[in-house]
């Protein structure tokens, strides 16, 4: 996520926690992999974006049923894994994966200094593709994307929310977490992202219920909750309200 100045731990000014668009060939992943891997190494400074990520990792955990024993997670975007920081007291293990190299390091410092073994948390740096035999073949429990589906160019949201549904167990579950769209439809995220690349930025209106449940359903998903998170206020002026959207693979 961020640095600050966006919800996204966007791994800079955000609270992206998920650096880009993975399996997004072009100028819009190649301006996010640029912009994340410059900004890597000063993504945790802002405490409304730690603020936030606690918010988030608290609201996955509240709504998607985790048993510490058993439940493995991927997260996608992870960023320096503020979202996964929340998510690992929870859960069996964790992998983190992201196309920026920088945010990865970021990654792997964070769970070293916690001496957590691999075998509890990795990090990888991939651009995924869901194609067979990636990350192993592992499918999890629950699969996680925070943050970055507002850095994904808009005509791919379909075939990346297929890929991510690609790794999911059976009764897995994938939660995306956003930007709600605003009522008069103007930009929720945009001129106040930050320093980021407008070239890195894909869908900035936010993401309605309908939206989420039209990317869910054509995964093949069925369809879980919708609902607000935490809100974030941006350094440049304006407020990103951010969303939890669930989506269960149930055939």
């Amino acid at each position: 996520m961020s640095s600050a100045s966006h919800v996204h731990q966007h791994h800079h000014q955000h609270t992206h926690e998920a650096a880009l668009p993975q399996n997004i060939q072009g100028d819009i992943a190649a301006a996010n992999k640029a912009h994340f891997d410059a900004h890597a190494h000063s993504y945790d400074d802002t405490p409304s974006v730690l603020r936030v990520t606690k918010e988030i990792g608290k609201s996955i955990v509240e709504t998607i049923p985790f048993n510490k024993e058993k439940t493995t997670v991927l997260e996608y975007a992870c960023g320096t894994g503020l979202v996964s920081n929340e998510l690992v007291p929870y859960c069996k293990s964790l992998v983190g994966v992201d196309i920026s190299e920088g945010m990865i390091k970021e990654f792997v410092k964070r769970f070293e200094k916690q001496e957590l073994p691999p075998t509890k948390v990795r990090g990888i740096c991939q651009e995924l593709k869901g194609e067979q035999g990636e990350l192993n073949g592992e499918t999890f429990d629950v699969v996680v994307c925070s943050m970055a589906y507002h850095h994904f160019d808009p005509k791919n949201l379909q075939s990346i929310t297929d890929m991510l549904a690609s790794f999911l167990k059976p009764a897995g579950f994938l939660a995306v977490i956003d930007g709600q769209p605003n009522a008069d439809g103007s930009a929720t995220i945009g001129g106040n992202h930050g320093n980021v690349n407008p070239a890195a930025l894909g869908k900035t209106t936010g993401f309605s219920q309908a939206d989420m449940e039209g990317l869910f359903n054509g995964a093949g998903l069925t369809f879980r909750s919708y609902k607000h998170v935490t809100s974030f206020e941006f350094p440049g002026g304006g407020t990103l309200n951010a969303f939890l959207a669930t989506a269960q693979k149930t055939k």
